[in-house]
């Protein structure tokens, strides 16, 4: 006797309203996650350098050009605050998005230009391999971060055109403002987080 084919199970669709909470929470944890990881620099830094086996913390000229490292910076902050003012200005949000999009990537190109007029590589001592190492991951994550920018000015866009046709030819506006608000914030709030990671790491690896 053939088996009967098993009844597909039933999946009950999330709640809408749950939505914005958690991206809120995904955020958040998003944080706590890049934090610990690059925890893990600021030990190497401080443990190599108070330990300077052989006289290896830094073996060579290893000098980083602070102009470079500055002018990194300065984009990464004047981005994130861009981002987090198109949180309060639903008006603008396209606008101050496209801005905070151009000033991260200009912000990773910087960093790879830096990287070209480096005398130096990851085997010239403890510093400078904390050094590659930290800029690199923060430029490889920093492009994800651009790109999830660039998903929400894009959602944003689309959304006033499709706001202007409707109010054209119905009256209304048809796109949910709480999610894309939520979808926002969420991304404001990393970006500004992770923007301040970037700024310990130029105090520490530029400054101290």
């Amino acid at each position: 006797m053939e088996a009967s084919a098993p009844a597909a199970a039933h999946i009950e669709p999330e709640p809408r309203e749950w939505q914005p909470r958690a991206l809120w929470v995904g955020a958040r944890l998003l944080c706590g996650a890049a934090a610990f990881f690059f925890m893990a620099f600021v030990f190497a830094y401080f443990y190599l350098r108070s330990l300077d086996v052989n006289k290896s913390w830094k073996i060579g000229s290893v000098n980083v050009p602070f102009g470079f490292g500055l002018a990194i910076a300065v984009a990464l902050v004047l981005s994130a605050v861009l981002l987090r003012l198109a949180t309060s200005r639903p008006e603008k949000v396209v606008a101050l998005g496209v801005g905070a999009l151009g000033l991260a990537l200009l912000a990773v190109v910087l960093q790879v230009i830096e990287w070209t007029t480096l005398g130096f590589g990851p085997a010239s001592g403890g510093y400078a391999s904390v050094f590659i190492g930290w800029t690199a991951f923060y430029a490889v994550f920093a492009v994800t971060s651009a790109y999830w920018i660039e998903t929400q000015v894009a959602t944003a866009w689309r959304s006033q055109r499709e706001g202007v046709r409707q109010r054209r030819h119905e009256g209304v506006v048809g796109d949910d403002r709480e999610l894309l608000s939520a979808g926002l914030e969420a991304c404001s709030f990393f970006w500004a987080f992770y923007v301040a990671i970037g700024v310990v790491a130029f105090v520490i690896l530029y400054v101290v």
